[in-house]
């Protein structure tokens, strides 16, 4: 049945396109669409590039660098022995203590030019005080006695212990045997004619205040006694025997 219907559907298609006048289908005329043709590949070819100019070198200073300064080596300490010359040992030479002069010279009395002794008398030597002694102060007698044929003398200082810490009030003697015991002056007119003997002879004496530190009265050493005042004018008178 459905057979039947499908070949009556044709016929009638085919009986109608045969009774319908075709209709003209335009005519389009062709348009030239453009193609694009492939253009064939060229092989690169090595162009010559112009030479690149060559820049001058130019100085270009390096960047400073901190170069490490090589330390200085350190002396290593050592103990080197440095020869020891021995030098002599000047043996120190006692010196006096400068005190200040605190006394005026001493005045003398007598004797003195034109007053004659002999070697049969003690001599007596007579001054005035400079003011009141302190402990250890004292009065320094000095007496030469020369021989007047030769000029020859003998030399001697004493200090006057009885006028040690005197209190300045009544003129001071001094008092020198004619012979021993010291204080004396046989051993002066000793010495004075060693050479030539004589029996006329010059006496000069002066006086001066010092600080007795510890000097032996009969032969005092400068080094033991420390002078206080100027020494006094030096008196003159002739010793006979």
């Amino acid at each position: 049945m459905k057979v039947l219907t499908l070949f009556f559907i044709l016929a009638l298609l085919i009986v109608g396109c045969e009774a319908t006048p075709p209709t003209a289908v335009p005519t389009v005329p062709p348009t030239a669409v453009p193609t694009a043709i492939p253009q064939p590949t060229q092989a690169p070819t090595n162009t010559a590039l112009p030479p690149t100019p060559t820049l001058a070198p130019t100085n270009t200073l390096p960047p400073p660098t901190n170069t490490p300064i090589p330390a200085s080596p350190t002396a290593t300490a050592t103990n080197t022995r440095i020869p020891v010359t021995r030098v002599p040992t000047v043996a120190a030479t006692p010196t006096a203590t400068e005190i200040a002069l605190k006394f005026p010279a001493p005045q003398l009395i007598e004797p003195t030019a034109g007053d004659t002794r002999t070697t049969s008398n003690d001599l007596v030597l007579r001054w005035q005080p400079v003011g009141a002694l302190g402990t250890n102060e004292c009065y320094l007698v000095t007496v030469r006695v020369t021989n007047q044929a030769d000029g020859e003398y003998g030399e001697q200082s004493f200090i006057a212990q009885d006028t040690c810490n005197d209190g300045g009030d009544a003129p001071l003697s001094f008092t020198i045997s004619k012979r021993a015991p010291a204080p004396d002056y046989a051993g002066l007119v000793a010495i004075a004619t060693a050479k030539s003997p004589s029996t006329n002879f010059r006496v000069s004496w002066n006086v001066t205040v010092v600080e007795n530190n510890g000097a032996d009265p009969n032969q005092p050493d400068p080094s033991q006694f420390v002078p206080l005042s100027p020494t006094s004018e030096t008196f003159k008178f002739d010793l006979l025997g």
